[in-house]
């Protein structure tokens, strides 16, 4: 059974290998598109900002059959919008030479990151936004009037300063992980260009910077049984059973061929049946779905606890990586005194006699006494570990 799975792979891989490499084996042959200058584009879309020029005649079945396209080049366009921290972003377009219809040829690829930290520095510079007011203005709506004519690119925006980008200032040593390249489009880290490619690999100094500016906009909430009830696969429990979680969403059910009245068993005529008679609530159902429940369809079992979670975030960064928190170790006063009324325990003496004593040779020393305690990244490294995802992936 293996070797013909094996032998079925390898065909799947050769098939697809003709389909969608370079050189295509089933009759299409897609021609290679030559690079042009933005100029092209622009004269193309400014020669045929008049349609009712005989000229254009033949042109206008072209312009119809690209209607269908418009929702993708919308789409596409919508997603390579430059950010709030980007001046300009320029992009490959692919274009129809009669200017029908324009795509952004560029996939918009982020790492996540990276990503929700620029976000998470926007979200600061937002708030300080709002107390200032110094970038925006109330405008007229509708900005333009419905008989005039679209404003061309290249006579009215070209030539006009881009307004500067918003981006918050980091600090050069606390920040020196991603300073030079934080706010740039693809930049090239650590040997690898970001952005473009579908894996990254970033060093723990830039995850743990990165999880520093991105705190702002991340929950403090760590502990999974928290969500009791009230995650996914309850959620999909609850959809299951046609129920909803009190304070939750509530669904279409998902079988609706369920009906109470048509049930050939039930509690008054099956002698193994268990008959509880206090209401079951509707957790206890979703809960233990299996126990609680007729027909249970579809249903998703959950954890009913996770190991308690005694991991505490620090905010001050000049704290040791290992420490005694208040929150997890108190030691009252109160302890310390009855302690000290007790007098040392001694074994009896006809313990003590037996045998010689025992003791260690000279120069023993304790196991790993010669490797430091932690280092400048261990603090880094255990807030990463218990950090939300994507933070705590490399």
């Amino acid at each position: 059974v293996e070797e013909a799975m094996d032998d079925r792979a390898k065909k799947w891989k050769l098939m697809n290998s003709k389909r969608y490499g370079p050189r295509r084996k089933f009759g299409y042959v897609e021609a290679q598109k030559e690079e042009f200058p933005p100029e092209h584009v622009r004269k193309i879309i400014k020669d045929h900002g008049d349609m009712t020029n005989r000229k254009f005649r033949h042109d206008k079945r072209v312009y119809l059959g690209a209607l269908k396209y418009v929702p993708h080049a919308v789409l596409k366009l919508l997603e390579n919008v430059p950010m709030p921290w980007e001046q300009v972003r320029n992009v490959q377009v692919l274009y129809h030479i009669t200017g029908a219809i324009t795509f952004v040829n560029e996939i918009a690829r982020v790492v996540e990151p990276v990503y929700i930290a620029q976000w998470a520095t926007m979200w600061i510079m937002m708030r300080r936004e709002k107390r200032d007011r110094r970038h925006f203005r109330r405008m007229r709506f509708p900005p333009f009037d419905d008989e005039e004519p679209p404003l061309d690119y290249g006579d009215n925006l070209l030539d006009i300063e881009p307004l500067e980008a918003i981006r918050m200032e980091l600090n050069e040593e606390e920040d020196e992980a991603c300073y030079d390249w934080f706010f740039e489009h693809r930049p090239t880290v650590l040997g690898q260009k970001l952005g473009g490619a579908r894996r990254w690999r970033l060093s723990l100094a830039i995850m743990a910077n990165l999880y520093r500016l991105a705190g702002v906009l991340l929950s403090d909430l760590m502990d999974k049984n928290y969500f009791y009830l009230f995650d996914l696969k309850s959620f999909f429990t609850a959809k299951a059973l046609n129920m909803a979680i009190p304070g939750g969403p509530k669904y279409e059910p998902l079988f609706r061929d369920v009906d109470a009245g048509d049930e050939d068993w039930n509690e008054f005529n099956d002698i193994n049946k268990i008959i509880i008679r206090h209401q079951i609530r509707t957790e206890y159902q979703i809960a233990f779905p299996y126990l609680y429940n007729s027909r249970p369809r579809q249903v998703h079992l959950q954890f009913y606890h996770y190991p308690a979670l005694v991991y505490i975030k620090t905010d001050d960064p000049d704290l040791p990586a290992f420490y005694f928190d208040p929150i997890v170790n108190p030691t009252p006063a109160y302890r310390a005194i009855a302690s000290a009324a007790f007098t040392t325990y001694r074994a009896p003496e006809d313990v003590l006699d037996e045998g010689p004593e025992f003791v260690l040779p000279e120069g023993t020393t304790a196991l790993l006494s010669d490797f430091p305690l932690y280092d400048d990244n261990t603090a880094q490294g255990i807030a990463l570990y218990w950090a939300p995802r994507p933070f705590c992936l490399r």
